[in-house]
């Protein structure tokens, strides 16, 4: 096996010289999408690819909940109250998500944790080849996983170099790092660089919330009438806010004043459980974290509305005179 250089394998080294010896800036923008980047001082430097393939032998999630006595149940399917002889209630099971006493109870906490190493590792593959290109940023990434086969998934992350005419705009924007990444369409990202907003980088929030089927769950899924199945809505709700709250603290982390959600999906599954079930969601989101450029300390001063109008040449045409006879 050839050995890779510089963390890239040699398809991408191949890449980069290839784009280098054609001396013409290869991209992924359209027309308009090119034009608009040129107005925020951006230049196209070439196209830019990251992959990794990954086997993810064991990802858990088997019967998070055994043990803790949430998922015992008589055959009636009614929760027993050992400590009040006689009695039956129903009991609800809790709703555990991945990334929450992961140790203990999740089994999906190794899951995610692999998810997110190669959704990340394909970024800093990209990443690093737009470095190679002399560029400064990434616009119009685009992330995507698929299943090849079995436990055996592709991730990748593409998008078009970009270098700017602006040496401050590297500066605000980079935050340490090499290359700045966005996934705002090449428009948006023009659009926020010229409203003083520069993007600093890509973040991800991966959760999987998991729910084991108890006897008001299983009612409610049953029922005959227009209900609410509470336990359900209860998983989604849970893996929806602790995805966002990974992206939120991730955006912190890189100095960002402003998050801009581009990209969210939910995604159901169930998993049998000593023949009861786990219900699971799994919460995907990406966003761009945008923070000041320098260009925001002037325009926070403007105020739109307030400012006095000079009209110095008349908005609508003059009326033709007509000549006295």
């Amino acid at each position: 096996m050839t050995p890779w250089t510089g963390g890239l394998p040699p398809a991408a080294h191949e890449r980069i010289e290839r784009q280098r010896a054609s001396g013409t800036s290869g991209s992924l923008l359209s027309a308009p999408a090119a034009a608009a980047l040129r107005s925020a001082g951006l230049a196209p430097v070439g196209e830019v690819f990251g992959c990794l393939v990954m086997n993810l032998g064991w990802t858990g999630g088997q019967c998070g909940v055994y043990g803790l006595g949430y998922a015992t149940t008589q055959p009636n399917g009614v929760f027993l109250n050992a400590g009040i002889a006689g009695f039956t209630q129903y009991r609800e099971t809790p709703v555990f998500t991945s990334g929450r006493n992961t140790n203990r109870y999740s089994g999906f906490g190794p899951y995610v944790k692999a998810f997110e190493a190669a959704w990340q590792g394909a970024l800093n593959r990209m990443l690093t080849e737009a470095a190679a290109l002399g560029a400064e940023g990434v616009v119009g990434v685009t992330i995507k996983r698929a299943r090849l086969e079995g436990q055996i998934w592709e991730f990748t992350a593409a998008g078009t170099a970009v270098r700017s005419a602006d040496g401050s705009l590297v500066s605000a924007s980079a935050h340490g790092t090499r290359v700045w990444s966005s996934v705002l369409s090449p428009e948006d990202t023009a659009a926020a660089i010229l409203s003083s907003l520069v993007p600093r980088g890509i973040v991800l929030g991966l959760s999987v919330a998991t729910k084991h089927e108890d006897s008001l769950l299983r009612s409610q899924r049953l029922s005959w009438g227009n209900t609410e199945i509470e336990g359900l809505s209860a998983v989604q709700q849970a893996a929806r806010g602790e995805a966002r709250s990974l992206m939120s603290k991730r955006a912190e982390s890189m100095g960002g004043s402003d998050l801009v959600v581009d990209r969210s999906e939910m995604h159901e599954f169930e998993t049998e459980c000593g023949g009861e079930k786990d219900f699971h969601a799994e919460a995907f989101f990406v966003g761009t974290v945008l923070a000041p450029g320098p260009m925001h300390a002037f325009r926070g001063k403007d105020k739109p509305g307030t400012g006095r109008i000079l009209n110095v040449l008349p908005l609508t045409d003059p009326p033709t005179r007509r000549s006295r006879r």
